[in-house]
């Protein structure tokens, strides 16, 4: 197994070390549950690459400077998607593998020696990364009736931070303004490694480059909120959880 150290050297750049790496080898380095995500087709038509060249992608498509916390984050927030894989309507979806990966990634993440502090950082970005995959913007046209899509407003945005920084898992010891930044460009990332466009049910998908566009709104709008006034605040929570078949 590598150590730490190598663990995280080897993510920065990701495609160079492990792209051409087989899964006996990538279990030799990094364990059997990463191992499985090689070769592993994905089945559905929001991606383009199998789970571990997804995964690869995703982490190269992170910021320059990202921190290595974020980068390793990377590497396991898809790690449970094996697990929660199940067949509908002739594609796999992945209900709830922001879970299944959590639990997966926790004993990886003690083994390679992160701290607890670390590993709630982690996780964290592990958990949330596709909390806003049914997001959509007021200006275009969507089921309204549909109660998994939630508008991206200003007050959208803050209800679901102020409500997530209430939370036993959020990470309290690390600036919640960097921890949002930083979950954010992971999910910016996590669209820009899917596919550019596809069909399903004979209709087109949301885009590649709409993902991308509306997280970059959604960024935009947390970045402008006043972080130290949320968690004392009180308000009712607009947002309902996501049913993503991404």
């Amino acid at each position: 197994m590598l150590t730490r150290d190598n663990f995280e050297d080897s993510l920065r750049q990701p495609l160079a070390f492990w792209e051409n790496k087989t899964a006996d080898q990538v279990c030799a380095l990094a364990g059997p549950e990463a191992a499985r995500m090689v070769g592993f087709d994905q089945h559905n038509p929001h991606h383009c690459y199998d789970l571990w060249l997804h995964t690869l992608h995703t982490i190269d498509a992170l910021p320059p400077d990202a921190p290595s916390l974020l980068r390793t984050a990377a590497f396991f927030h898809d790690i449970g998607k094996p697990e929660a894989a199940a067949w509908k309507s002739g594609r796999l979806v992945y209900y709830d593998h922001e879970d299944f990966s959590c639990r997966l990634a926790g004993p990886a993440l003690r083994a390679l020696g992160y701290t607890p502090d670390q590993r709630r950082e982690i996780l964290f970005y592990i958990r949330h990364h596709h909390a806003f995959i049914s997001w959509v913007l007021p200006s275009e046209p969507y089921n309204r009736r549909n109660p998994y899509l939630v508008e991206i407003t200003p007050d959208h945005v803050r209800a679901l931070i102020q409500k997530e920084m209430r939370q036993d898992d959020f990470p309290a010891d690390t600036d919640p303004r960097t921890v949002w930044m930083q979950l954010l460009a992971l999910c910016r990332a996590d669209a820009m490694a899917q596919a550019e466009s596809g069909m399903l049910g004979g209709r087109p998908i949301e885009t590649r480059r709409h993902k991308v566009m509306k997280v970059d709104r959604i960024r935009e709008m947390a970045g402008s909120l006043d972080f130290a006034q949320l968690p004392g605040q009180t308000a009712t929570d607009p947002v309902n959880s996501s049913d993503s078949t991404a």
